[in-house]
């Protein structure tokens, strides 16, 4: 399949590869695809946990507007789950050579996602992202809160997209999403696929199932607490 964003097909074919990290490049074909739905077209991005910006810099690729890349870096005494270790310096030269912008929208936010003295929601206005990535601490907590924090952040026809589910290193993501879900949050998943769940709000989560079930990408559709979800290419 052909990926229709000229600055996403730029970075996979680029800079994708020179990018340390872990990240499935089926993402790609998903991330193309949300861009396509006639729907969340303003707002910027943001992740938590972006490591040397594997993932932030394919989700840069589709926003101009302010955007946030949230990150321990050089906190790692904080990192209690030891997952991932990320490098400003690097994030930032990869920024460079690989963000269509450069760099000049994304602002970095360096601390503990889950400690309220970061103040994110003074950073960051309340339903401002277009894209929201959950890749933090790797604790049923910390996922717990990073959905949180996400559901406050991500526009209201917003996708916010979860790492590392399911990764069987990392079961504390599975445990916060089910811990999540148990509280009937009205962000819930729609799709699942090459290592990561996605969410919606419950207004926009089926038009985003039915965008995803007519897709190419459709292998099957699976339930998952009680929400019916397309299982896509890349799927564990």
């Amino acid at each position: 399949m052909e990926i229709t964003n000229v600055n996403l097909r730029r970075y996979r074919e680029t800079g994708f590869d020179k990018v340390e990290g872990w990240c499935n490049p089926a993402v790609f074909y998903a991330l193309d695809l949300l861009d396509s739905a006639p729907i969340n077209k303003t707002g910027g991005v943001c992740e938590i946990g972006v490591h040397h910006g594997k993932f932030y810099l394919a989700l840069s690729q589709l926003s101009a507007e302010r955007s946030y890349a949230i990150d321990l870096f050089d906190q790692q005494a904080l990192n209690i789950d030891k997952s991932g270790k990320g490098n400003r310096e690097l994030f930032e030269s990869n920024l460079a050579k690989y963000d269509p912008h450069q760099g000049k929208n994304t602002m970095i936010i360096v601390g503990d996602s889950t400690d309220d003295g970061l103040e994110l929601a003074k950073h960051i206005q309340p339903r401002s992202m277009r894209f929201f990535s959950v890749d933090g601490g790797h604790t049923a907590e910390h996922a717990v809160r990073d959905l949180q924090t996400a559901n406050q952040l991500v526009s209201h026809e917003g996708v916010v997209i979860v790492d590392d589910f399911p990764n069987p290193k990392l079961l504390g993501v599975i445990e916060g999403v089910v811990a999540y879900l148990l509280m009937r949050p009205t962000l819930v998943p729609f799709a699942v696929g090459a290592n990561k769940l996605y969410f919606a709000s419950l207004s926009y989560r089926d038009v985003y199932f039915d965008l995803f079930r007519k897709s190419k990408l459709k292998l099957n559709t699976t339930e998952f607490f009680g929400h019916e979800l397309v299982a896509v290419i890349g799927n564990a």
